[in-house]
């Protein structure tokens, strides 16, 4: 059947499984690659026919074409054939037949090539599996999962958006999500954009989005790329979902807590002025009765209504807008100034404030409000006094690095202890006996204004040190 001795070696060699046949399928002859391919040994494949380890339907078809071909109806055909391997498995090949003539002796034959195509077949399987699982996951999931070109443009929205919007995923196929977007926000998108593209990772986007009616709602998207095996962006994937509940389940927990905080505020308050009260109404009910006040009665009534006037006017120091005039503040001159406002006070009560510069700023100053951070340094002095025993000494330390500068005040006195230090700051707290707390809480206050920060540290019976640090400007 196979005359040449060059097209012998070559079908023999072949690395292709191949078969020929003569036209009455009387004679084969498959070659090593063949019986490769299927798992049988020459002697095995010889002992059955192509029937035997061909799947039935496609061998019917095989079949109907090769009786066209020995027509002469075509010259040759092609099709994807399922073989049966000889361990059970099926082999999935892609069959091409032709007539060949065998000129020396003048006979047709029929030549048939078989392409592998198994591993090919089950790897696109898996990735169709693959597929449909995550598409699946896609289409049922509450949260709009979608795919974008880079520069935004949608190619894929999942069905949740029609929840969540009221659109049809086809009506934003080829549209760029910011024609969607609430116009105050799209700048804040159109950066977290461009911060993905610069090959960041996922970053978390809140925005405004309008649904079909109209309205907004909050949507929470987070956005990432997608790469190629060339680690080149080709595509990003955002997953969104609707956070318009947890918008408005926070304003109520916001608008909670501050009427909570204006109750409590308001008790202490209450609280607070009630105490020196007392006493008034006992004297003015003694001289409405007829009894004639001394001079000491009178004294303790206006100590307590200074007293009522001072709680006020912290309390009102807090709640009115805070309004400051910037300006650059030389720290030598304005922490000299408090002192000079304090120290008569200190030397009356026989005790010694100390200003210490460990390094003299000469270029750095700091850029706020002169008699809101005056309030601040003589509030925190007039503590350090209070709490100072007599011939105490208070030590006002200043230092710097290259950005922030520190007013550290050190006193001697009887300190705070530990379980009470965290409360300070807190408004009605005071570790004084007529103390309201609104003094400290103010001046932490202007502080955190000034992007500033203060920290207690103290021992009881060695001294508190309060230091206030704030950012360095230069002029």
């Amino acid at each position: 059947m196979l005359n040449s001795n060059l097209f012998k070696n070559i079908f023999f060699q072949s690395k292709l499984p191949q078969l020929i046949s003569t036209v009455d399928l009387k004679c084969v002859e498959i070659n090593h690659a063949f019986t490769t391919f299927l798992g049988y040994t020459k002697s095995e494949l010889d002992s059955v026919t192509l029937q035997d380890f061909s799947n039935a339907e496609d061998f019917e078809r095989d079949w109907e074409l090769l009786q066209q071909l020995l027509n002469g109806q075509i010259a040759e055909y092609e099709m994807v054939k399922k073989y049966y391997h000889k361990n059970g498995n099926i082999k999935v090949g892609r069959l091409i037949v032709s007539m060949i003539q065998d000129e020396a002796c003048n006979e047709r034959y029929i030549l048939g090539q078989v392409y592998d195509l198994t591993e090919k077949v089950e790897i696109e399987e898996n990735v169709k599996r693959s597929e449909e699982k995550y598409r699946l996951l896609a289409e049922n999931s509450s949260d709009m999962i979608n795919l974008h070109e880079v520069d935004g443009t949608y190619l894929y929205v999942s069905p949740s958006i029609k929840l969540t919007l009221g659109y049809e995923a086809d009506e934003l196929i080829g549209k760029l999500p910011y024609e969607f977007i609430h116009p105050d926000d799209q700048k804040e998108v159109r950066d977290v954009h461009e911060m993905v593209l610069k090959d960041k990772p996922a970053i978390i986007s809140t925005y405004r989005m309008k649904k079909k009616d109209g309205t907004f709602i909050w949507i929470e998207s987070t956005i990432k790329s997608v790469y190629n095996k060339e680690e080149t962006q080709t595509r990003l994937i955002s997953v969104s979902r609707d956070i318009q509940q947890r918008i408005e389940t926070n304003e109520l927990l916001r608008k909670s807590e501050k009427l909570a905080v204006v109750g409590q505020m308001a008790a202490a308050v209450a609280h607070e002025i009630r105490n020196p009260l007392t006493p008034i109404k006992g004297f003015m009910q003694v001289a409405h009765a007829g009894a004639e006040l001394n001079k000491e009665y009178t004294k303790i009534v206006l100590d307590e209504i200074e007293r009522i006037e001072g709680i006020i006017a912290e309390f009102l120091s807090i709640a009115k807008p805070h309004s400051e005039k910037k300006e650059f503040i030389s720290v030598d001159q304005l922490i000299s100034q408090v002192i000079q406002l304090i120290n008569p006070q200190a030397m009356l009560e026989n005790k010694v404030i100390n200003c210490i510069n460990q390094k003299p700023i000469r270029d750095g100053i700091i850029l706020g409000d002169s008699s809101s951070l005056k309030q601040v340094f003589i509030n925190i002095l007039q503590n350090a006094l209070d709490a100072s025993n007599e011939k105490g000494k208070i030590d006002v330390v200043i230092s710097y690095d290259e950005q922030t500068l520190s007013i550290k005040i050190v006193d001697e006195g009887i300190g705070i202890p530990s379980e009470r230090l965290s409360k300070i700051g807190e408004p009605f707290y005071s570790t004084k006996e007529k103390g309201t707390g609104l003094g400290l809480m103010t001046c932490y206050r202007i502080i955190e204004h000034h992007k500033g920060s203060i920290h207690f540290e103290s021992k009881v019976g060695q001294g508190t040190s309060v230091n206030v640090t704030l950012p360095l400007s230069f002029n």
